[in-house]
C-alpha cells in the first residue's frame, strides 16, 4: 500500500497560546506535518510552500491577498472575531478556510483537512453567523454611508453636506435605518449595527489614526455603544485550549 504524504500545514498566530493549542491538535494527527511560521512575518514560503498556512484574521487576510501568486497553498483563519462581515472580507480576500476559536478540536481538524484538499470550510458557528444574515435586511450603499458617517458623529446637516444631498433625504435614510435594524432611536441603531458587524472599524478612522469619533452625537447623557475589542474578539477560546497540557 502506497504512504500518503501528510499535507503540510504552516502555524503561525498572533496569541502564542492559541497557536501551541493549534499545534498540538493538528500535530496530533499523522495526517498532517506541521511546521512553524516566520517570528514576525507570517508563515514562510521557502523551500517550499505549505498546503494550509493557518493565521489569525488579519494576518490571514493580508498574507492571502499579498500570496495570490500561490495557489498551492491554502489559508485557513482561526479567529477571535466572528462577525458576518469579518467573515465575508476575509473570504473575499482568498481565505479558504474560517473557524472561530471557541470552536471544538474535531472541528479545526476537520477545516485543516478540507482546506488542504482545496475545499472551503466555515465552522459551525460561522455558517450560522453567515445564515443569519441572509435573513436580515440589507442596507442600501447610500444607507451604508449614512450610517458610517452617523457613527463618526455627524448631525444631520453634517451629513447632508458631505453626501451632497438634503437634510430631508438624510431624515428619509435615517428612518429606513431604523426600520432595517429595528432600533428605536440613532444610538440604538449603531449599536445594532456594531453588533451586526456593519460598521467598519477604520471608518472613523482619522489621518493621525485616531479611532475617536470627532464628537459624540446627542443621547440625552448616554454614551454611543461602540464594538470594543472585548466585544468583537472573544477570548473564548475552550476548544483550541482545552489541548494544552495542564
Amino acid at each position: 500500500m502506497a504512504l500518503v504524504t501528510p499535507a503540510v500545514i504552516d502555524v503561525t498566530h498572533q496569541n502564542a497560546v492559541i497557536e501551541a493549542g493549534l499545534r498540538r491538535i493538528l500535530a496530533s494527527w499523522p495526517e498532517f506535518e506541521v511546521r512553524g511560521g516566520a517570528e514576525a512575518g507570517g508563515p514562510a514560503t521557502q523551500p517550499s510552500d505549505p498546503d494550509v498556512v493557518v493565521l489569525d484574521h488579519d494576518k490571514g487576510i493580508s498574507w492571502a491577498k499579498s500570496h495570490q501568486l500561490h495557489p498551492r497553498t491554502n489559508v485557513l483563519v482561526v479567529s477571535m472575531m466572528g462577525q458576518e462581515s469579518d467573515i465575508r472580507s476575509a473570504l473575499a480576500a482568498g481565505v479558504r478556510g474560517y473557524v472561530l476559536i471557541d470552536c471544538s478540536a474535531d472541528e479545526i481538524v476537520n477545516a485543516a483537512r478540507a482546506v488542504a484538499a482545496g475545499r472551503r470550510h466555515l465552522c459551525t458557528a460561522a455558517t450560522l453567523r453567515m445564515a443569519d444574515s441572509l435573513a436580515q435586511p440589507v442596507l442600501t450603499s447610500r444607507e451604508t454611508e449614512v450610517l458610517a458617517l452617523v457613527f463618526r458623529g455627524n448631525n444631520n446637516k453634517e451629513v447632508a453636506r458631505t453626501l451632497g444631498i438634503s437634510v430631508g433625504t438624510v431624515k428619509s435614510h435615517m428612518r429606513g435605518l431604523l426600520t432595517k435594524l429595528g432600533a428605536r432611536c440613532r444610538t440604538e441603531a449603531l449599536w445594532v449595527a456594531s453588533q451586526r458587524g456593519l460598521i467598519d472599524r477604520s471608518a472613523d478612522a482619522g489621518s493621525d489614526g485616531n479611532t475617536a469619533p470627532r464628537r459624540a452625537p446627542a443621547t440625552g447623557g448616554r454614551s454611543v455603544p461602540r464594538a470594543t475589542g472585548a466585544q468583537s474578539r472573544s477570548f473564548a477560546s475552550a476548544g483550541v485550549l482545552q489541548a494544552l497540557p495542564a
